[in-house]
């Protein structure tokens, strides 16, 4: 390797290896959360079973027709998140509800890397240490996790690495990151809308081209939405509609019972802020994450739809900051808000560079215009106060990450035990038998999935020839207080048909369809 190949290389280690170090660490942390989780028979919603058949399907090159939601539902129909069919070959290699959980931390300890990066230009490595956990284990990608798998976790590096070439000026990167985020979620579209019109803002004083591309790729985003809601939703949707309209009027589409619900006024703005209080603190922590100055960066307004669909709806998880994923996308846009505020006190102020230097600095190179001023005996770094507030407000996310860390998943991982049932759920999975239908509660949802067609308890009344296997945990929550056997409930549900118990050990009840 010849000399300048190695010293572009040591470069790039110096650069890299701390951030490097960080995102591992969280990662490791979070696998072993996710493995202590299903150790432990944690099921905290169908959701993760959901998603597991639906990449599984497209392992097999199929379309995502999700059973669990009801027979032959297109999950595409439910939320637009097409970019999960890259999932569908590590599926197939890995089998296992298991390894979306362990793709999620993954892709979550991976969005680290630019953040971490980005903190070490600014802050060294003490900020990189700083900042990097503080947002590596911030409250929403704790809750994320805690969560289980959702499609948001794939826009968490997205954001990170989106935020961070906004940061740095580095417009088309910047668009490039985000621009995937149409295939997240459809909400997401809004989210590049409202990206779009921060990169114009802040490219006001560059000419006319930039700010006018830059509106271009904003209404890029709000054309993605409208098409995704308006047309592509509705035309996989079992209902026809989209299942999650903010007015209320098919928010029945989302729910495990199916169904819809009757249309509601969209409340005022005061009661979308305040009603209930926990949105308030779900701000206060939103504007801690962001050291609160970065609140005041155009970035920080990607926040905005994210909030305004969640506010506005009438489910209460919709409002928490303390759990489920729907904080996860709001994490990167805080940090990097709040570094992009950071970099505007360290960095010399651009705007007021003379033409002379500017001139010079084209010529020769900013790196020896900055060692000529140094010679001069003039310091192009920033004052010692501006650094000292820098350091200040960095540490405002690690001090909200410590106030609320015993609110958070985290905390609790050196209570998840391996379940002492785990010997009799093993042996209820291995009593039915790959390649049949199977109906079944929350507790062993996603863990049936791979090699079998899965149904919900809740969303099999409309079948013609019902499941050839009930499994049933009568100690799910599904269930609440309600004594229920796999045999006797498969015969009430599907009546005409009978069923027949082939398992029974520790709760755990497994019944074959006799007729």
């Amino acid at each position: 390797m010849k000399g300048p190949d190695r010293l572009a290389v040591g470069r790039v280690a110096a650069t890299w290896w701390l951030p490097t170090l960080i995102a591992c660490a969280v990662g490791v942390l979070y696998v072993c959360y996710s493995v202590a989780q299903w150790r432990a028979l944690a099921a905290p919603s169908w959701d993760l079973g959901i998603f597991t058949e639906a990449v599984q399907a497209y392992s097999r090159f199929e379309a995502p027709i999700v059973p669990i939601k009801g027979p032959g539902y297109n999950l595409l129909g439910d939320h637009f998140h097409p970019i999960l069919a890259l999932l569908g070959p590590i599926f197939r290699l890995f089998p296992s509800a298991l390894t979306l959980l362990v793709v999620q931390d993954i892709l979550i300890a991976v969005s680290v890397l630019p953040v971490a990066r980005l903190v070490q230009r600014l802050l060294g490595r003490g900020g990189a240490l700083l900042v990097g956990f503080a947002y590596g284990l911030g409250w929403g990608l704790q809750g994320a996790v805690g969560a289980q798998f959702h499609e948001v976790c794939v826009a968490v590096p997205l954001l990170a690495f989106g935020g961070v070439a906004f940061v740095e000026r580095r417009w088309g990167a910047c668009m490039a990151w985000l621009a995937p985020l149409v295939l997240v979620k459809e909400d997401l579209g809004l989210t590049v809308f409202v990206a779009g019109l921060a990169i114009a803002w802040r490219r006001r004083g560059e000419g006319r081209s930039g700010v006018l591309r830059s509106i271009a790729y904003a209404l890029f985003g709000i054309v993605a939405f409208v098409l995704t809601v308006k047309v592509l939703l509705p035309a996989m949707n079992p209902a026809g509609t989209w299942a999650y309209s903010l007015d209320g009027s098919a928010t029945g589409a989302g729910t495990p019972t199916g169904g819809t619900t009757a249309a509601r006024a969209i409340p005022s703005l005061w009661d979308i802020l305040t009603t209930p209080s926990v949105k308030l603190v779900t701000l206060l922590v939103l504007a801690a994450g962001a050291g609160l100055v970065g609140t005041a960066s155009p970035w920080f307004a990607l926040v905005v739809p994210t909030l305004a669909w969640r506010f506005a709806g009438s489910v209460e998880t919709y409002y928490v900051w303390d759990s489920w994923h729907y904080n996860a996308v709001l994490v990167p846009i805080a940090a990097c808000s709040l570094l992009d505020v950071i970099d505007q006190w360290l960095a010399p102020k651009r705007a007021s560079r003379s033409a002379s230097t500017s001139a010079l600095a084209a010529a020769v190179g900013e790196g020896a215009v900055r060692e000529l001023r140094a010679d001069q005996g003039v310091s192009a770094s920033p004052t010692r106060g501006w650094r000292v507030a820098a350091w200040t407000v960095a540490c405002v996310p690690a001090v909200s990450l410590a106030l609320t860390a015993s609110s958070l998943p985290m905390w609790h991982l050196p209570d998840l035990k391996e379940d002492p049932r785990m010997a009799a759920a093993l042996g209820a999975l291995d009593a039915v038998p790959e390649g049949v239908s199977v109906e079944t509660d929350t507790t062993l949802l996603a863990r049936l999935v791979p090699g079998r067609e899965v149904y919900w308890v809740g969303t099999t009344g409309t079948m013609d020839t019902p499941p050839e296997y009930v499994v049933i945990d009568a100690r799910s929550y599904a269930w609440g207080d309600q004594q229920v056997d796999a045999e006797s409930w498969g015969s009430a549900a599907h009546p005409g048909h009978s069923y027949e118990t082939v398992y029974a050990k520790q709760g755990f009840r497994v019944a074959r369809r006799t007729s």
